[in-house]
């Protein structure tokens, strides 16, 4: 396993399920100068991890296989890599995958030339540098990460659970759902709460558990306070607040509940307990008296 230098913080990883706002907290971490790599979409994933843990058999990889994957990534993004034959073998491959609909075999293979080149373009190591990635799936793997990795800092970002319900990125849902919910289902609103609701009831968990290396940062509080939130999160990340001031003003506006006006009978009553308690304030028309709230979706700090 890649070593870290001592004189560098640790390794940062950004995850969440798919929407919750990781886009903005990777822009915060690039321009803190931490590298998250060359091959990122639009959203600042870092495409590396996608085609290397993005796919559903990464359940059931076996200890020697995933300790490959998560050297690759590291010592890619530690800019220590010189893959030989046999690992450019394995990661062209590893691309021929199909993951469609979502992630089709040339475009797999587009990231699996960029890891490559990345990997044996260098004639000397660079500079050490401070590195991680941003890509929401990382929450599926995060334990075997830590076994890995473990001094890396994992920031999971996290957003109104019924707004994300409503939301049109279901991604996770059709990709995960059916090993987190116990079986297949239709991609219902009903349906993404409740894998929102499993995820983030063992992220709770994980988080109390683990507080030293995970950072639970919800969306809606940074839109309200970027400048105290950000604060928080660079004491947590061990850099330097200042650096992230210049992307501050990407943050937006707090957003309008995505939930509010619609009607919430479908959902699991247990499900619509599980966000009240995280202290987000549900807003249901239908209930006596309900209205649809403050701007805020925030009932309070959990």
């Amino acid at each position: 396993m890649t070593q870290i230098p001592a004189a560098l913080a640790p390794p940062v990883a950004v995850g969440g399920v798919g929407g919750s706002g990781t886009r903005i907290v990777a822009r915060l971490l690039q321009a803190a100068g931490i590298h998250t790599g060359e091959d990122l979409n639009d959203a600042s994933d870092t495409l590396w991890f996608t085609l290397l843990f993005k796919r559903a058999d990464i359940l059931q990889c076996d200890d020697a296989e995933f300790d490959a994957l998560v050297r690759v990534l590291a010592d890619v993004l530690s800019g220590v890599a010189r893959f030989d034959a046999d690992t450019v073998e394995w990661l062209q491959a590893l691309a021929r995958i199909d993951r469609s609909p979502q992630h089709s075999a040339q475009w797999m293979e587009a990231r699996a030339r960029t890891l490559i080149a990345a990997g044996t373009m260098h004639a000397k190591p660079v500079a050490p540098r401070r590195w991680g990635w941003k890509e929401p799936n990382t929450h599926v793997v995060i334990e075997r990460l830590w076994r890995r990795l473990p001094t890396l800092r994992y920031v999971h970002v996290v957003r109104h659970g019924i707004d994300m319900a409503f939301s049109a990125n279901q991604n996770q849902l059709q990709l995960w759902g059916k090993h987190v919910l116990g079986g297949p289902g239709p991609v219902t609103p009903a349906r993404s709460l409740a894998y929102w609701c499993r995820v983030h009831a063992h992220m709770r968990a994980l988080h109390a558990a683990n507080p030293q290396r995970m950072y639970w940062l919800d969306y809606d509080l940074l839109c309200h306070d970027p400048v105290g939130q950000t604060q928080a999160l660079c004491r947590f990340l061990e850099c330097d607040p200042t650096a992230m001031a210049a992307v501050l003003d990407e943050v937006q506006h707090p957003p309008r509940s995505r939930h509010a006006g619609q009607c919430l009978a479908e959902f699991d009553p247990d499900d619509l307990d599980f966000v009240s308690s995280l202290g987000y304030a549900v807003h249901d028309p239908a209930a006596p008296g309900e209205s649809p709230g403050p701007a805020d979706p925030r009932a309070s700090a959990p």
